[in-house]
């Protein structure tokens, strides 16, 4: 901490947009594979959340070959590991569930899945019910990033309907 020029301590902040690149850079970089190579699959949120902290050189820097979407169909690349950055929905555990159906339908060899937010107790059990999925799974992390870090000093929760709940006499926020 400094002195200010009235004498209020001063601190020097770190961007939040640094903050949150370093810490996807950082789980990029935690996924060791035997090949150093790996797929990134990201849902629509992780892509936005991405593309407002890394540029995808970064992202290649780490050793990521491919980034899928998650939400389209995709190749079988049964020699390489994957990186999972996607919201726990329960459409998002479905496909990746799908992903590894069985042995013969496996995508990827191993999955390393990170969610941007709290998985809740149901999505965890309908993931253990997968037991080949279960198998599989190398690594499992709750990230808290459902935010896009739009400048240094700003975010947003991207909620798009915020102000008309907040506001709208229906949404039981309303102003008087």
């Amino acid at each position: 901490e400094n002195e200010g020029k009235e004498g209020m301590a001063v601190t020097s902040a770190k961007a939040i947009n640094s903050i949150v690149r370093e810490r996807l850079i950082a789980v990029i970089k935690e996924v060791r594979t035997p090949t150093g190579w790996k797929v990134l699959v990201v849902d629509q949120q992780a892509v936005r959340i991405i593309s407002y902290a890394c540029k995808m050189g970064e992202i290649i820097e780490e050793g990521v070959t491919l980034v899928e979407k998650l939400e389209i169909e995709r190749q079988p690349m049964k020699a390489v590991e994957a990186l999972y950055l996607m919201a726990p929905t329960e459409p998002n555990i479905d496909r990746l569930i799908k992903d590894f159906e069985d042995s013969k339908k496996a995508k990827y060899a191993h999955a390393h899945i990170y969610f941007t937010s709290h998985l809740t107790n149901d999505l965890v059990a309908k993931l253990k019910r997968n037991p080949f999925l279960v198998s599989r799974v190398r690594t499992m992390r709750e990230l808290n990033l459902q935010f896009l870090a739009v400048e240094s000093l700003s975010f947003t929760l991207d909620l798009s309907d915020a102000l008309h709940n907040i506001f709208s006499s229906a949404g039981g926020g309303g102003v008087s």
